[in-house]
């Protein structure tokens, strides 16, 4: 199958978000940064199997926005984790892209995400 990108709203926005900062124990990842209303946010990504951060923007397909979250249906880079038995079986597994468009480009591999 092929990748699918749908835009998602998970409950903040990423749209002139600033001052992104990352925590990660080797588990779970705390994504913190101050949105466009000035207010901090941080997000727990439990369970997370890897995490990318760059500056320069691309594309996954046509249908994302510069400044939104994303969630990418059948990843490669899932079943790559999953191939390798790096993911186990009774977890289900998603692949967030988050388009910050003044402050780059996240995206996370985990089994869930709360916002704390």
């Amino acid at each position: 199958m092929i990748e699918v990108v749908e835009i998602v709203d998970l409950g903040f926005s990423v749209a002139d978000a600033e001052g992104i900062k990352f925590k990660f124990d080797g588990v779970d990842l705390v994504l913190e940064f101050t949105d466009w209303r000035e207010q901090h946010i941080s997000i727990k990504f439990e369970n997370t199997l890897g995490f990318k951060f760059q500056n320069a923007e691309y594309e996954l397909s046509e249908t994302e926005r510069f400044d939104s979250c994303h969630i990418v249906h059948d990843s490669d880079w899932v079943k790559e984790h999953i191939r390798q038995g790096e993911a186990w079986n009774d977890e289900s597994w998603y692949h967030y892209k988050l388009n910050f468009n003044t402050a780059g480009i996240v995206e996370v591999l985990c089994s869930r995400l709360a916002k704390t």
